[in-house]
């Protein structure tokens, strides 16, 4: 960025002395030999200022789009194209900025890929990979229009929803578990299935970002503690959460 200033400093000087020498080649007193130097001089410089500040300007736009890419990449989990954890500390440290549980609600989800490592041990790596990019693609198609969705770290993965109360996330966590259920991982000559497994919670207000994330992921790890594929929802330790067997008594059926 100095670098530049000096740069368009430099432009600027030239151009205001090639304007100077435009200007004095008018004067009645000089000879024609000198007046005719200044105001080639003065129209070189002119031109050579022009061109050098449109390769500065050009130089600062190819600098901005670098930038632009690295933020990019430096918010972006490079295997499944999600925003990567930074990016959602980010996203829901603004989401809860002013955050009013009354006016505006805030749900997240965790959910993670059942037994992952036993894809890993049993077909290796690589389709490891190609599960976590499958499921990926299924969340933003899912949750596209609602949210953040990020990779949280491994097999784990969080979505953020403003606006959304508790029960409309469950519905849709539910919705994406069935979607994840039928999903078909294709690996090679495999056809891979796996399972996915969710916690459901509700920010409240004075809450930041790493309460709401522990109390999502207390969620989720009661879920695979009640044998996976399931959705636990509400608050962990009280009789207000539930499994979605159990909520299905007073929540509206959840169509695929």
């Amino acid at each position: 960025m100095r670098e530049t200033s000096s740069r368009m400093l430099f432009v600027a000087v030239i151009g205001w002395v090639s304007v100077c020498l435009l200007l004095a080649s008018w004067f009645p007193d000089l000879s024609d030999e000198l007046r005719i130097l200044w105001m080639i001089s003065g129209v070189t410089g002119l031109v050579s200022a022009i061109g050098l500040s449109e390769v500065i300007k050009a130089d600062v736009r190819v600098q901005e789009k670098l930038l632009h890419e690295y933020m990019q990449a430096a918010s972006m989990d490079g295997l499944t194209g999600l925003a990567n954890r930074q990016a959602l500390d980010r996203a829901l440290a603004s989401a809860l900025s002013g955050f009013d549980d009354r006016r505006n609600p805030l749900t997240v989800i965790m959910f993670d890929i059942d037994h992952f490592k036993s894809v890993n041990d049993r077909f290796g790596h690589q389709a490891g990979d190609e599960v976590l990019r499958s499921i990926s693609q299924l969340a933003i198609r899912h949750f596209s229009g609602h949210g953040c969705v990020a990779r949280y770290g491994g097999e784990e993965f969080a979505i953020v929803l403003p606006g959304v109360k508790l029960k409309e996330a469950f519905h849709l966590a539910e919705k994406f578990r069935k979607a994840a259920e039928k999903l078909v991982c294709h690996f090679r000559a495999q056809a891979l299935h796996v399972t996915i497994s969710a916690g459901v919670t509700e920010a409240k207000n004075g809450e930041n970002s790493d309460q709401v994330l522990h109390r999502s992921d207390l969620g989720l790890y009661t879920a695979k503690n009640m044998g996976r594929n399931c959705v636990w929802f509400g608050e962990c330790s009280t009789d207000t959460m539930g499994t979605a067997s159990e909520v299905k008594q007073h929540l509206e059926p959840v169509t695929a």
